[in-house]
C-alpha cells in the first residue's frame, strides 16, 4: 500500500472512530449511540496506535541523523547523550509510546515477528540465554542503529556483525 493510500486509510479509520467517540448513530434507527467509557477509552487507543504507527518510520529517518552526533552516555536516553536502551526510548518516546530504560526489559516488550520492518526493536542476547544485553533499531536491509559504547557513539551497522549473539526482533506498533 503507497503512502498516500495509507494515509488516507487511517483519515478514513479516524473519522470513522471519532464519529462513533462522539455517539455516531445506529444506522437501523437513526438515533444516537452511547458508547461506554472503555468503549471510547479503547477507540482512543486504537487511535494513538494508528498515529505512533505512522510516526514510527519517520522518526527512524530522523533518528538516522543522530549517527556519529550522539554520543554513549550511560543511562543517558536523550539527543545529549544515550546508552542502547535510552536510545531505543528515545525514538518510541517521539511517538508517543513509552518504554523501560533495561535492554532486558525492552526485549521482551511488544511481540516477537521474525521478519523485522523499520522501527522494531532489535534484541541481543549471548547464545542460550534469555538475559538481553543490547538493543537497537532496526532499519531495513540488515542495517541497525545503535548506541555503540565501544565507539562512543551512535552508529549504523549491519546486523551481521552480531552473528555470534542470539537475536530478537520486537514490534512494539
Amino acid at each position: 500500500m503507497g503512502q498516500r493510500q495509507m494515509k488516507r486509510k487511517t483519515i478514513i479509520t479516524a473519522t470513522i472512530l471519532f464519529v462513533a467517540l462522539l455517539g455516531g448513530t445506529d444506522n437501523s434507527h437513526g438515533k444516537a449511540v452511547q458508547l461506554s467509557n472503555k468503549a471510547q477509552i479503547d477507540i482512543v487507543k486504537q487511535l494513538k496506535l494508528s498515529t505512533a504507527r505512522q510516526q514510527l518510520p519517520k522518526q527512524v529517518v530522523k533518528l538516522t541523523k543522530q549517527v556519529n552526533k550522539t554520543p554513549y552516555v550511560f543511562s543517558g536516553s536523550s539527543k545529549n547523550g544515550w546508552d542502547c536502551s535510552g536510545l531505543v526510548r528515545y525514538l518510541y518516546k517521539q511517538v508517543g509510546v513509552v518504554l523501560p530504560h533495561s535492554a532486558d526489559k525492552q526485549a521482551h516488550k511488544g511481540i516477537r515477528v521474525s521478519q523485522p520492518k523499520r522501527g522494531d526493536i532489535v534484541a541481543f542476547a549471548y547464545k542460550g540465554s534469555t538475559n538481553f544485553y543490547h538493543v537497537a533499531i532496526y532499519l531495513n536491509d540488515g542495517l541497525i542503529i545503535h548506541a555503540n559504547q565501544s565507539s562512543g557513539t551512535t552508529v549504523i551497522e549491519p546486523l551481521s556483525a552480531y552473528k555470534t549473539s542470539q537475536i530478537r526482533f520486537i514490534r512494539i506498533l
